[in-house]
């Protein structure tokens, strides 16, 4: 169960946003929401993970988060003495976020985790998601291919938009954007990804004592919001629920912000 927010967790002053992206992405894919965030006056990071190299797990891709915390080199120790944050997972980034949220725990304000793989402690996700059909949603990754290893890429602008972009270009045009040129855009900045991370165990013994907002996007089409539902009250998260699809950061940048910074204000 996630603790009760506490008074000023990680100190009095405002926490830093830290933007976990998910699979095959780069932490570009978080630019609108820190974009906006910056205008509400709040600082924002989103560290490329190395989720491309062959037999990354949850070490390595932790250690990039921490680092985007303020624990990289010479920067202050993993608990209490360094800057308040607000750990922020999106997708696959889920699993990472929560094992970076217990290694620093004393200083998080906030666990959120939008559209999230949310892992259970001890417990490879790959066990879960041949037991729990149910997690994903079909058909979304019908047309990836297999690379090298354990890896899988995008073969190009269509598959994706098809595939793990479904409905978004509509969403965007909904709004009043050109969405077939944002989803191509963000197609043409994937990258492989390696998948060695869903056969590890979650590296928590338990749930971290920090205060988890659970975002459910209400016609995601990648991760079930049937399932985030479920997950949400397993891990004694808040559930905030959001109109559309996977991808909240390109179609409600706005929504997704107001919620990050309203998080990262001192109590």
């Amino acid at each position: 169960m996630s603790a009760p927010a506490g008074p000023g967790a990680g100190g009095p002053g405002p926490a830093r946003v830290v933007l976990v992206h998910g699979a095959w992405h780069r932490g570009v894919s978080w630019a609108p929401v820190a974009e906006a965030l910056a205008t509400r006056g709040v600082a924002a990071v989103a560290p490329d993970l190395p989720s491309d190299e062959p037999g990354v797990g949850h070490a390595e891709l932790v250690g990039a988060v921490l680092s985007g915390a303020g624990d990289g080199p010479g920067a202050p120790g993993p608990r209490g003495d360094g800057p308040p944050v607000v750990l922020v997972g999106h997708s696959l980034g889920g699993l990472v976020a929560t094992a970076a949220a217990d290694r620093i725990a004393d200083r998080v304000r906030a666990l959120v985790l939008v559209a999230a793989l949310v892992p259970e402690p001890g417990r490879p996700y790959r066990d879960r998601m041949r037991a729990e059909r149910d997690l994903m949603v079909a058909g979304y990754d019908a047309e990836v291919r297999r690379g090298p290893g354990v890896s899988t890429y995008w073969p190009d602008a269509r598959a994706v938009a098809d595939g793990l972009y479904r409905g978004v270009a509509d969403e965007l045009d909904a709004a009043g954007r050109d969405g077939r040129a944002v989803v191509a855009d963000a197609a043409a900045k994937l990258r492989p990804q390696d998948w060695s991370l869903l056969a590890e165990p979650c590296p928590v013994s338990s749930w971290p004592a920090v205060p988890t907002v659970s975002v459910v996007c209400a016609e995601d089409r990648v991760v079930s919001p049937v399932a985030g539902r479920r997950e949400a009250d397993r891990v004694g998260a808040r559930l905030v629920e959001l109109a559309g699809g996977h991808f909240p950061m390109l179609t409600r940048p706005e929504e997704t912000a107001e919620l990050l910074a309203g998080l990262a204000a001192p109590a």
